[in-house]
């Protein structure tokens, strides 16, 4: 199962997400962030992921989306939290360099 959590702080959108990241939520996933940007429309969207166990090909493609959607708005976007086993993943398949990545939320926040 996945949570999903959207806020808003100052200029940023923050989206929170716990549990596994596969196939099967990444639709969901999708239509909470496309409605975030398109909602809130932000300069900066911070995706947190210190509560996903695990994240699949699929939510990785789902990330670069996004990151694309926002680059188009001049937003940018930052991710946070990467447990070490979802880093693994990103180091795997060489996305580290393609995304702005933080320890934390709030470094992703002053990261902009």
């Amino acid at each position: 199962m996945l949570n999903i959590q959207a806020r808003q702080e100052g200029n940023a959108a923050i989206v929170t997400i716990q549990g596994k990241v596969n196939f099967e939520v990444t639709a969901q996933l999708r239509d909470v962030i496309r409605d975030t940007v398109a909602q809130q429309q932000p300069k900066l969207l911070v995706i947190n992921l210190e509560g996903v166990s695990f994240i699949d090909s699929s939510g990785l493609g789902l990330l670069v989306a996004a990151r694309n959607s926002v680059d188009k708005s001049s937003g940018k976007l930052h991710l946070c939290g990467l447990p070490a086993q979802v880093k693994k993943t990103f180091d795997q398949t060489n996305l580290t360099n393609y995304f702005s990545i933080f320890t934390t939320e709030q470094d992703a926040l002053r990261g902009a």
